[in-house]
Order: structure tokens, then C-alpha cells, then sequence
């Protein structure tokens, strides 16, 4: 008998085995990040502490994850030097805990890694698909609130009905869609012939590209296309993207006019229908909607409540809350005013009045802590990327990079759950092992 009929009977078994062993391994990590998830972000307190700390114990309980910071001890002298940083500062200006959101979701993107990284590699698989699942099923939950024109997890403002989720803010739920659909790239281990039938996949992405347009958020936009300017992501989810593209406009014209559930139910029956069309014929057929419908979502994006109302009044107020923030910048620009200050700035009618954020992240840790701190922080943080940069997987940069350009436009970065979920993703597509500790055998 040949050897490998031989070794026949034993892999079915070992096989379910390692599944099994792989669910258990990841489940704790794919737990924090569902209860962070559902506890709104973790944004309020008491989770801006609970979470990073819960975060921080499960990664402390790896053997590998205490190995690499005791073997990389400049990179874990810039982590406590920038959260003690932060935190001290807000302590001196008396700012209170609620400052402490930017820390909190850096901790929960390390420790989000340091598991990820130190988890089997079969372990890894399952994060990588608990999170994407996770992500769909959050947008059919949305889709859903926004087509019954519910006012749960939904927000109501000039711009159309937004999905908000549990996280309570659109651009954060937002960002967490797009870190799903990242999450579902890695075609090493998820190999959808295997295990999922390739439509099912598909029509679960276009559903969620959907999802992300109906938070109607600038930021999980910007995230979400520079996402898609990755060759490995684009690979994966350009089909899907350009399925519910055809349909987003039909989506947001649902949203924003009359209550109309046909228009929001018809976008995802489009999205859905195209995902299914096999690729090759998907080239011909969605290219030809795709450039009208990327130019009237385009249009629909920068409108108000009604697709025709006049342009949206929030861009005029990102205008003067930067302008606002500017005067900060120059009244303290070495030291900043104290971690997420609140200033002055006019509103849409002129008058003076206070913003509390300036919706832009760098700009908002600048006028946080100032140029030096701004120096410290981005000191630290290239520490840190250096010291991991070996053990990156080819989810690691287009996940950061996407988050990263998310908070250019908007309010995302204080989010503890997006930096545990950013983490999860970043390391569970990692191909080797954590690196840093000095290997058993290496003295010799």
C-alpha cells in the first residue's frame, strides 16, 4: 500500500482535532474583541481602563508575548514612556479619565498583536475569520436598522439616517467594517474552495462594503479605498467592492430621502446579484455601472439630508474647527493644551462657540501634548514598528495603513476596540513567530 494511503485514515481526525484546538485558541481573543465591540467601543468609562487591562492580561498570559518584551526591551520602554506620557499629562491638566481613549486603543492594538502573533498558526486562521465574520454580520444588522428605518444603532443628522452601531459613532462602526473586510484577505489559510463556497463569501463582502456606505462616514470611505490601493486586498475584494458600488448610490438615496425600505432592500439585492456573476463576466457587466455609480455616490457623499439639498454643512464646520484648533496650536505649541482639549470655534451660524474634538487625529494629538510630545509619541510609535517589523504578515500594513488614513478625516483612533481589532488582524496574518526572545538551541 502506498504511504500515503496509509497515513489516509489518521488526517481526517487529526485533521478535526487541530480544528477544534485552533477554536479554543482563538476564542478568548475573538471574545475580547466582540464584548469591546458591543460595549460601545469600549469608548465610555469604566471599558477605556477594563478593556486595555483585559487586553494586556491575555497577552501577558503568552509565553512568547513575555519572551518578546523581554528581549526587545527599547520597544517596551516606548510603549510605557508614551502611555505614561499621555496619561501624566492629562493627570497635570486635570483632564480626567476620559482623555485616556487614544492610550487605551494603542494598548489594545499591542497586546491585540502580541496574541495574534502568539497563537498557532491554525489559531490565527480562525481570528482572521471570526473577525470577518463579525464584520458581517454588524453590516447586515445595519443595513437592516437603516432599511426599517429604525432608531436603533442608527443616527439621524443633516447628512441622511447613518448607521452607527454599537460603537455609536458612524465613522468608528465604520472603520470596524473596513478592518473585517481586511480581515477576509488572507488567501494563505482561507481558502474559500476549502471551506466556504467562493458566492457566499462574496455576497457576505459586498454586503459589507454596503454596510460601510450606510455609516455614510468621510473616514470609513477614505479607509475602505485606501485599503483597496493594496495589490493583495484589491485581488480579493475588487469584485465585491465593484458590486456594491452599483448599489450604494440606490442605498444612500434610500437613506436620505423619504423613508423608502424598497431603495435600501433593491441596493442589496443589486450588491448581492453582481457578487454572484461569475468574474469573468463580473468585468464586463459591473464596469459599465460601476463609473456612473462611483460619480453619483461621489455626488451623494457630499450632499446633505436629501440628495439635492445643497452640499453638506459639515465640511464648513470641519473648516472652523480647524481653524479653531490652529489657535490652540499657536497659544501652546510646545507643551499643547492637555490631552483632547476642548476650544473655541465658531459654529455653522457664525457664532462662537466650543468643539470638542477636532476630528482629525494628528492635528488632535498635536494640539494634545504639543510639538514635543508630538516628537515623543511618533518616536515611540517608530520604535515599536521597527522592533515587529520582521514578524509583519501581508495583512499588517494595508490594516494600519488603511486605520491610519481613516484618521486623517475623522474620529477613530480613540476607539479601544478598532485597536484591538487592527491588532488581531495584524498579527493573525503573520507567517512566522513572534520574534525578539532568544530561541532554545541559540546560545550554541
Amino acid at each position: 500500500m502506498p504511504p500515503s494511503s496509509s497515513r489516509a485514515p489518521s488526517a481526517g481526525p487529526g485533521r478535526a482535532r487541530l480544528d477544534l484546538d485552533a477554536v479554543v485558541l482563538a476564542a478568548p481573543l475573538l471574545t475580547l474583541l466582540v464584548l469591546a465591540t458591543w460595549r460601545e467601543g469600549s469608548f465610555f468609562r469604566p471599558d477605556i481602563v477594563v478593556t486595555p487591562v483585559l487586553a494586556l492580561a491575555l497577552a501577558l498570559a503568552a509565553t512568547a508575548v513575555r519572551d518578546w518584551l523581554r528581549g526587545n526591551a527599547v520597544a517596551t520602554g516606548a510603549i510605557v514612556l508614551a502611555t505614561g506620557w499621555w496619561i501624566a499629562d492629562a493627570l497635570v491638566s486635570r483632564h480626567g479619565i476620559d482623555s485616556w481613549r487614544l492610550p487605551s486603543a494603542w494598548i489594545c492594538l499591542a497586546a491585540g498583536y502580541g496574541c495574534a502573533r502568539s497563537l498557532p498558526a491554525a489559531a490565527r486562521t480562525v481570528a482572521l475569520v471570526g473577525t470577518a465574520v463579525a464584520g458581517a454580520m454588524v453590516a447586515v444588522t445595519g443595513l437592516v436598522a437603516v432599511g426599517v428605518r429604525s432608531g436603533f444603532w442608527t443616527l439621524p443628522d443633516e447628512r441622511s439616517l447613518r448607521f452607527s452601531g454599537s460603537f455609536t459613532y458612524p465613522s468608528a462602526v465604520g472603520l470596524f467594517l473596513v478592518i473585517a473586510l481586511i480581515a477576509g484577505c488572507e488567501d494563505r489559510d482561507i481558502r474559500v474552495d476549502e471551506g466556504l463556497r467562493r458566492g457566499a463569501v462574496s455576497a457576505a463582502r459586498a454586503v459589507t462594503v454596503l454596510g460601510i456606505v450606510a455609516t455614510d462616514s468621510r473616514g470609513a470611505i477614505v479607509g475602505l479605498a485606501v485599503a483597496l490601493c493594496f495589490r493583495r486586498v484589491r485581488r480579493q475584494l475588487a469584485a465585491s467592492a465593484l458590486a456594491a458600488l452599483v448599489g450604494a448610490p440606490v442605498l444612500l438615496i434610500g437613506q436620505r430621502a423619504h423613508p423608502n425600505h424598497a431603495l435600501v432592500a433593491g441596493a442589496v439585492v443589486v450588491a448581492i446579484g453582481l457578487a454572484l456573476i461569475p468574474d469573468g463576466a463580473l468585468s464586463r457587466v459591473v464596469w459599465v455601472a460601476a463609473v456612473p455609480a462611483a460619480v453619483l455616490m461621489g455626488w451623494l457623499l457630499l450632499t446633505q439630508h436629501h440628495a439635492v439639498s445643497g452640499f453638506d454643512a459639515s465640511w464648513t464646520d470641519r473648516g472652523d474647527i480647524l481653524r479653531g484648533a490652529w489657535l490652540v496650536v499657536k497659544e501652546h505649541p510646545l507643551v499643547g493644551a492637555g490631552p483632547d482639549p476642548s476650544f473655541g470655534a465658531h459654529t455653522l451660524t457664525g457664532q462662537p462657540g466650543i468643539a470638542y474634538f477636532t476630528h482629525n487625529e494628528p492635528v488632535e494629538i498635536l494640539i494634545s501634548i504639543g510639538i514635543v510630545g508630538f516628537v515623543v509619541l511618533t518616536a515611540c510609535g517608530t520604535v515599536v514598528v521597527r522592533a515587529v517589523r520582521s514578524s509583519f504578515g501581508q495583512l499588517a500594513v494595508p490594516v494600519l495603513v488603511s486605520v491610519a488614513a481613516a484618521g486623517v478625516v475623522d474620529f477613530v483612533w480613540h476607539f479601544p476596540a478598532l485597536g484591538l481589532a487592527a491588532g488581531i488582524v495584524a498579527g493573525a496574518s503573520g507567517r512566522i513567530p513572534l520574534a525578539g526572545a532568544p530561541r532554545s538551541g541559540a546560545a550554541s
